[in-house]
C-alpha cells in the first residue's frame, strides 16, 4: 500500500475553482483583454479579463492572476445603465457632443483601477468573482520644484 499525505482543506478545493479564488480586499486591476458578447435578452456586453497588477508576475502568490467582469450596456433611463456607465468613465471613455460612446474594446487593454474583489454563490451554488466599488487610481500629486537661488 502507498500513502499520499494531503493537507484536507487542499483536497476539498482539489478540482475545482475555489482552489484559486482571490482572497477578499482591494485590488488594482489592469484591462488585458476585452471582448463583446451578447447578454441572454439581447443587450451588448463586454467581457473584461482583469489583471492584478501587482500580482500578476508574482510566483509566490498562490491565488488567480486575474479575474473577469462583464458589464451590460443598458440603454439609457433604465434601472442598471449606471454600472457600465461608470466603469466606462473610469476607463477613460468620453461621449461625444450627442451624448454617445463610441466603444473600442482594444482601447481599454492596459487601463488600470481599483476595485475591491469578493467571492460570492451564484444560483447554481459556484463560488464566482465580483467587483465592487471600482474607481479610478488616485491621482498622483506632482512634486514641487525645488527653486535654487542663485
Amino acid at each position: 500500500m502507498t500513502t499520499f499525505p494531503v493537507d484536507v482543506n487542499e483536497f476539498e478545493r482539489a478540482g475545482s475553482n475555489e482552489r484559486y479564488i482571490i482572497p477578499d480586499n482591494t485590488y488594482r486591476l489592469e484591462v488585458a483583454e476585452v471582448r463583446e458578447q451578447t447578454s441572454q435578452k439581447g443587450l451588448p456586453q463586454l467581457n473584461f479579463k482583469l489583471n492584478l497588477v501587482d500580482y500578476v508576475n508574482d510566483p509566490q502568490w498562490p491565488y488567480n492572476r486575474w479575474t473577469y467582469h462583464t458589464i451590460t450596456l443598458i440603454p439609457k433611463g433604465e434601472r442598471g445603465h449606471g454600472i457600465a456607465l461608470n466603469l466606462l468613465k473610469i476607463l477613460g471613455a468620453v461621449p461625444d457632443e450627442n451624448g454617445v460612446i463610441c466603444i473600442v474594446p482594444e482601447a481599454f487593454v492596459g487601463r488600470q483601477f481599483n476595485a475591491f474583489v469578493f467571492s460570492e454563490r451564484d444560483q447554481q451554488g459556484v463560488l464566482r468573482q465580483r467587483l465592487n466599488h471600482i474607481e479610478p487610481l488616485p491621482e498622483v500629486a506632482e512634486p514641487e520644484s525645488e527653486e535654487v537661488p542663485f
